[in-house]
């Protein structure tokens, strides 16, 4: 501690330990909040905290005293920062890499001196066989003819050629291996010796203590470098299965973590991490208007259709029934914003943690929960030609399960990686586990087009033929969904012949037609749907 002489006041200096305690994470930055307690006597204080995160937005820092201290104040606070570089203290780390990088480039040079050598003497016995191979013949003119000496002198230079050539290939792969390994400490090094390595920031703030005694403050700052997104984990615990039911009931543990990624220079050792779902980057201005203009067309008497892909997609299954569709198959895993249902949440773990300054991730548990889970095999040959297992459980939290990619293990471990949208508490989802091993699916169309010659009525049908094999030791009860197409014009109509579809099924009202196949240990089954479109003369672009 040192004291500063003015012309009215005199100064003192102290630097005090003020960790991180709380962390609120936010999609795109976090705010950090740094606390200490310390004892001061009466006067004008200029308290230092070391070693903060230098990308600390300035603006946002601010100070102030946890507790009721009467006329005491802090008059400022500010950030300083400053660029170390200081050749002489290399880190004893930073030295070791230099003697390794000399060692290996001095060998390195070694072995392209002995592979140069070596290829001057591949060179040199190459020529000596080529003009021994053309004397040959000469010899052979002159009579000179010895094919036992011929043959030893040209087998031992074929062997040196082959000795060489392993020699030198095997320089060259070790010159390879060196190479990798000294661009690896040269890039180390680099790392090492970069100015942001050792840039250093601290806090300052100056204060008036009316009185001696011990006070706490609190520092809080906003720094970008720093995300979270929610990453869960699904276990499904051994299932029994039922002979009469379509699905079997079997336990599902869920958890939920908050995935952090932190490059801000300073280490949070030992802290509350808060999850946020605020979105501070969002704009409040209004988005601007355009003219929008309308054209009066006559309607064109010829009806021109098109074959529309339409998505039938929600975030969870609702709270009552589930309805008949399968989960889809896992995509990438990408990293899109946090998606909180519309309500601002604040999700705290239930311990703390430690996040290092190094850009990776760690995932942080925030909640789990046990539900009792349906599983079933589910099939939708149009999309994929496998028996997929699947899982519908509900959300038994007291929180929402947020959007974001979902790990899943079974007994065996981690199986595959699939995902999520937001689920509310007490909302049921799906989850898919997978393609069975067991089964196999071929999947067939054939179409015929006509048209009546009375009413010009045209008229396509479709053929949908199924071809499941079970392979497996164990019964399958397989919940496969075909879908055909759902008119929105009188003109176009779509039936199922009933008499020539497997069990007569039909569709309900978004198209999708359901049957649950059961397929005996190493047996075989047929399945077949046969609708038909029938259309007006006008419509042109059925196909």
């Amino acid at each position: 501690m040192q004291t500063i002489k003015s012309e009215n006041t005199i100064v003192q200096e102290l630097t005090i330990n003020a960790p991180v305690s709380v962390v609120t994470l936010l999609e795109d930055r976090a705010q950090v909040r740094r606390t200490g307690k310390i004892q001061l006597n009466q006067g004008f204080w200029r308290i230092k905290i070391l070693q903060v995160a230098p990308v600390l937005s300035d603006k946002s820092l601010r100070a102030e005293f946890l507790q009721n201290y009467p006329d005491a104040r802090i008059d400022d606070v500010r950030v300083r920062r400053q660029m170390l570089l200081k050749e002489e203290d290399k880190p004893e780390e930073f030295k070791t890499l230099e003697s390794e990088i000399r060692s290996l480039t001095q060998t390195f040079n070694n072995i392209t001196e002995d592979r140069q050598h070596l290829e001057s003497c591949l060179k040199k016995i190459s020529s000596i066989l080529t003009k021994g191979l053309q004397e040959l013949p000469v010899d052979a003119v002159w009579g000179q003819i010895d094919p036992k000496n011929w043959r030893e002198q040209i087998s031992s230079l074929f062997k040196q050629l082959r000795d060489l050539r392993a020699e030198i290939l095997n320089n060259s792969h070790t010159q390879e291996d060196l190479q990798e390994k000294i661009n690896h400490l040269i890039t180390k090094a680099e790392a090492l010796s970069r100015p942001d390595m050792i840039y250093t920031a601290w806090i300052e703030a100056d204060l008036m203590i009316p009185q001696t005694g011990e006070y706490e403050i609190a520092f809080d700052y906003v720094v970008p470098n720093a995300i979270w997104r929610p990453w869960h984990q699904a276990r499904l615990v051994p299932e029994e299965r039922t002979e009469d039911s379509t699905t079997n009931r079997t336990k599902l543990s869920f958890r939920m973590d908050g995935c952090v990624w932190q490059c801000t220079g300073e280490d949070w050792q030992n802290v509350d991490l808060v999850f946020s779902t605020a979105r501070a980057s969002l704009g409040t201005e209004p988005p601007l208007l355009t003219d929008e203009q309308l054209n009066v067309m006559e309607k064109s008497k010829q009806i021109n259709i098109q074959l529309r892909e339409q998505k039938i997609q929600t975030t969870g299954l609702g709270t009552g029934a589930t309805p008949s569709s399968a989960e889809e198959a896992p995509t990438t895993v990408t990293l899109p914003g946090v998606d909180d249902g519309g309500e601002v949440r604040n999700l705290r773990p239930t311990r703390k943690a430690t996040i290092p300054s190094d850009g990776r991730p760690y995932r942080v548990p925030i909640f789990s929960f046990e539900s009792e889970a349906d599983i079933e095999y589910v099939l939708m040959p149009e999309v994929c030609c496998q028996v997929v297992l699947k899982s519908e459980q509900t959300n038994t939290a007291k929180l929402p399960i947020l959007a974001g990619p979902v790990d899943l293990v079974r007994t065996s471990g981690f199986v595959g990686r699939t995902s999520l949208l937001f689920i509310a508490p007490g909302e049921r989802f799906a989850l898919g586990w997978g393609p069975d091993g067991a089964m196999r699916v071929q999947r067939s169309t054939t179409q015929k087009q006509e048209q009546d010659h009375l009413t010009k009525w045209n008229f396509v049908t479709k053929t949908v033929k199924l071809f499941l094999s079970n392979i497996g030791a164990e019964p399958r009860i397989i919940k496969t969904t075909e879908r055909l197409p759902v008119s929105e014009l009188e003109q176009v109509k779509i039936e199922v012949i009933a008499e020539e579809t497997t069990e007569g099924v039909q569709p309900d009202e978004n198209g999708f037609c359901t049957w649950n196949f059961r397929l005996s240990p190493y047996s075989q089954l047929e399945a077949s749907l046969v609708y038909k479109i029938s259309s007006t003369p006008e419509v042109k672009g059925i196909r």
